[in-house]
């Protein structure tokens, strides 16, 4: 086996087994197609056990500290021995991938999606920097983000920006009317969207005020979330529609009932580092997009001077009214270049064979 790709079976919400989501589950997928590549999926929340395969590429997932767990340890030290090893997910993955790495002299890669010591609960298992200890012994790092790229570079071997991709069989153009009638919504109705994370960092409060406002002017806004929310977060308004936590595939549909899509995010330690994917597929589904000018986006999405004008300020809620009343009248739409998994995958691979030699 040449690689041997460990991550975290859900995260971000998503079950990357069944949903097939983001990089844990694309990025082994198509260098599966390449190369020999296994997955492993570490679940840190449920006792499913599943030995499966996706085309070329081999998956299991197993419970964290379970007996199958452990026997996949011993099955990757004694028979496979893998040739590279790359971690994603967390930095407790990131541990357990670098002594595996260690003791059959396989390659460790760190691939660093997130700031991951900024995570809850993170803990640093009598290590002075876990974080930084991984990220320095890896020999070879995987940056989602270009912020947490340029801060870490100078501890890593080897650097290189993989930044997420989308899937363009979910994310295309639909049929508005089509995909309200999926979701039994109003067809005269404006719905402004927002699907993803709802914590307090990504702006969901200010998006919540701001179309309070719009309300207020006119009864025909709404706002259409979907997502998990918050325990504390307050969705009982008559200008609120929420999806609840959707399934992934539809996530697209939900998104082309919008007539305007949105992304409030805030500044934070955490999402300053982070590259979302969302508005990758937010410009994909061709419809007009408010965002606010946070680190996350001005770090990782380029906009021209014209661009600047439809940019709301950040926890801002009458900044973002202002930017939504303007695209809804004008429809104005960045120029937001986005690539595929399959794309970035093939990329990334090839500059892999060049360092690395697989």
């Amino acid at each position: 086996m040449s690689i041997l790709f460990i991550g975290k079976r859900f995260y971000t919400n998503r079950d990357a087994y069944s949903e097939k989501f983001g990089r844990i589950y694309q990025l082994p997928y198509y260098w599966a197609k390449e190369t020999e590549t296994n997955l492993w999926l570490v679940d840190y929340h449920s006792k499913e056990k599943i030995k499966d395969q996706h085309d070329s590429l081999k998956i299991i997932s197993t419970p964290i500290l379970s007996f199958i767990f452990i026997a996949n340890i011993l099955k990757t030290l004694f028979v496979d021995r893998p040739k590279t090893i790359v971690a994603s997910g967390d930095c407790y993955i990131g541990l357990l991938s670098f002594i595996l790495a260690k003791l059959c002299g396989a390659k460790f890669i760190f691939d660093v999606y997130d700031k991951y010591d900024a995570f809850a609960g993170y803990r640093n298992l009598g290590f002075k920097n876990l974080f930084g200890f991984l990220i320095k012994h890896a020999e070879s790092c995987l940056f989602a983000s270009k912020k947490l790229k340029n801060d870490c570079e100078l501890l890593c071997k080897k650097v290189i920006l993989v930044p997420n991709g989308i899937d363009t069989n979910y994310f295309y153009p639909r049929n508005k009317s089509e995909s309200r009638s999926f979701f039994n919504l109003n067809q005269n109705a404006i719905y402004v969207g927002y699907f993803g994370s709802m914590e307090i960092e990504r702006g969901i409060d200010d998006l919540i005020s701001a179309v309070e406002l719009l309300h207020q002017e006119n009864k025909n806004i709404y706002i259409l979330l979907g997502g998990k929310k918050r325990d504390d977060l307050k969705l009982n308004y008559d200008f609120i529609h929420y999806l609840g936590n959707i399934p992934f595939h539809d996530v697209p549909i939900a998104m082309a009932c919008c007539d305007l899509l949105t992304l409030p995010y805030r500044n934070s330690a955490f999402l300053d580092h982070a590259s979302s994917c969302k508005i990758g597929e937010y410009a994909a589904m061709n419809i007009s997009i408010v965002t606010t000018n946070s680190n996350h986006v001005l770090n990782n999405y380029k906009f021209n001077a014209h661009d600047l004008s439809y940019i709301s300020e950040n926890y801002n809620p009458n900044d973002l009214v202002k930017a939504i009343k303007k695209s809804l009248v004008e429809k104005y739409k960045f120029d937001i270049a986005f690539s595929t998994w399959a794309d970035i995958s093939k990329i990334y691979l090839s500059e892999f064979n060049k360092t690395i030699n697989f």
